[in-house]
């Protein structure tokens, strides 16, 4: 409970500045620089795929360990995921740059006056990614230790420090772009040093790091397992990036504007359900190293269900009200912002039906054939957007098959491990999607409902009414007896503390 309550106020702080930040940002940018940010930061992206990949390999053999009490093997489980972080950063960086001219000439559409900053944001995007790579091994063994109050500490003061940045902006009236990516890219910098410190004082295994312990058969098996899951995470990140290159092609920077404000608020809404499942994970990949695999199963059905109910309680309302909040949010609402928002909700909301489901490959370690097969179908939305803007469709067309190919991926995945890890699908059906679906058609017509009662200032009210529907279905027709027993005591702790 610490745990997730540390995320929820990382999260909820988080939240708050960012949504403050971004429309600062965007205000003393504009559109364009905004945009080209923005579209800078997706293509870094394409390549920082490997820094969550190695983090939730990291993770997974440190918390599989931690299962089986092996000390000496934790030991050299990190000692390996220095060495090969500190490999696969110098590689990548030498890699970026040398890929600057095919970047800027051929694969990015912007106007040859803004080539000179966007090439300056490009090279320090770089060096923010070599200090996010590096401090992966620190933050996977913080999460294989179930530390999550001081990594949410430092993302809590990761948040703080963007809000100076920000205001910084209305005091500089030169190179605006170049200073803003400057300190960001600082910020990464003291991530960085503050985990690094951190570990180094408080776990043995991280004090004795020595590159002369690299043990290059446990690399072979880390580094297979990982090359999987970078694929899944590239096919993921390519199907998201790569639209917006395309829509940079078909269009101008501009869009990437509003592509990029879409991505920022499903990011945080999400802090709900990633909080949760990053505050579950240790604990299922432990469980299969204890070889309790029911326990695993009944852990992942509780992760994916838990993470779609609390993401539909803010969901729906802020779906419904879009136009609205992004007017509030943002002084300058770039054109199509509200559409995109919409569809990328719409898609995050069903991939939870089943993304949690996942956990269970990851603990018991057979994820080739998981990553070939089911994350192949995510680039599907790739060629699917290319025609659509190729026959001369609009933007909506791209994200209607973003969409579709989601809810598709939604049945291919519980299907595949079904089959392959024997999943239990009549108890997923019953635990999980049949309470999820209930829960959000009732929230649905509730707050659509209201919204024609109440106009725009309604929201608050709609937000609060959708909180409220998603707790009581959840409480009568979501929970079964195990979960209740779980949750009941939290409820009499909370209403103990309340003001008779």
């Amino acid at each position: 409970m610490v745990n997730t309550g540390a995320q929820y106020v990382r999260s909820f702080i988080s939240i708050i500045i960012t949504l403050y930040t971004s429309r600062v940002v965007l205000l003393n940018l504009g559109v364009n620089d905004y945009g080209i940010y923005t579209l800078i930061v997706g293509v870094i992206t394409m390549f920082s795929f490997i820094q969550f990949n190695l983090a939730q390999t990291n993770m997974r053999y440190l918390s599989y360990y931690r299962g089986k009490e092996d000390a000496a093997q934790i030991q050299a489980i990190f000692n390996n995921s220095v060495t090969t972080q500190l490999l696969i950063a110098v590689a990548l960086a030498a890699i970026l740059l040398a890929c600057t001219g095919p970047v800027f000439n051929h694969l990015l559409n912007i106007e040859a006056a803004n080539i000179p900053k966007a090439r300056t944001v490009y090279y320090i995007m770089i060096c923010s990614l070599f200090f996010n790579l590096m401090s992966t091994p620190y933050l996977a063994n913080l999460l294989s230790h179930e530390n999550i109050v001081y990594s949410s500490a430092v993302q809590i003061l990761d948040a703080l420090l963007k809000l100076p940045i920000a205001l910084s902006l209305t005091m500089i009236s030169a190179n605006r772009l170049e200073w803003y990516t400057f300190m960001m890219a600082s910020v990464i910098l003291l991530n960085f040093l503050l985990y690094f410190a951190y570990c180094r004082r408080k776990y043995d295994e991280c004090r004795h790091y020595s590159l002369r312990s690299f043990d290059p058969a446990l690399f072979r098996e880390m580094f297979a397992f990982m090359g999987w899951n970078v694929y899944g995470t590239m096919c993921t990140v390519g199907r998201t990036q790569g639209i917006s290159i395309l829509l940079n092609r078909f269009y101008t920077t501009a869009i990437n504007a509003a592509y990029g404000i879409a991505f920022q608020v499903t990011s945080q809404l999400s802090f709900l359900s990633t909080s949760l499942t990053n505050a579950i994970n240790p604990q299922i990949i432990k469980a299969e190293g204890q070889g309790n695999r029911a326990r695993m199963f009944r852990l992942s059905e509780i992760s994916c269900k838990f993470s779609f109910l609390l993401l539909s309680m803010i969901s729906v309302p802020i779906y419904i009200y879009m136009p609205y909040l992004l007017k509030i949010w943002l002084k300058e609402v770039p054109e199509m912002a509200s559409m995109f928002c919409r569809f990328v909700i719409l898609a995050a909301q069903i991939d939870l039906l089943s993304v949690n489901l996942s956990a269970s490959i990851q603990a018991i370690g057979r994820i080739k054939a998981y990553t070939l097969s089911q994350q192949t179908l995510k680039l599907l939305a790739l060629p699917a957007a290319y025609i659509t803007l190729r026959m001369g469709y609009d933007a909506r067309a791209v994200m209607v098959a973003y969409v579709a190919v989601e809810a598709i991926c939604v049945v291919s995945r519980v299907a595949f491990l079904h089959m392959n890890i024997k999943l239990p699908v009549r108890s997923y059906i019953t635990n999980v999607a049949i309470p999820c679906l209930i829960s959000i058609a009732i929230n649905i017509y509730a707050c659509h409902t209201l919204s024609k009662a109440l106009p725009d200032e309604g929201f608050f009210v709609t937000a609060i009414i959708s909180v409220a529907i998603v707790a009581t279905t959840a409480l009568t027709v979501g929970l079964r007896k195990d979960e209740r027993e779980v949750i009941r005591p939290i409820i009499d702790k909370i209403l103990k503390k309340s003001p008779q």
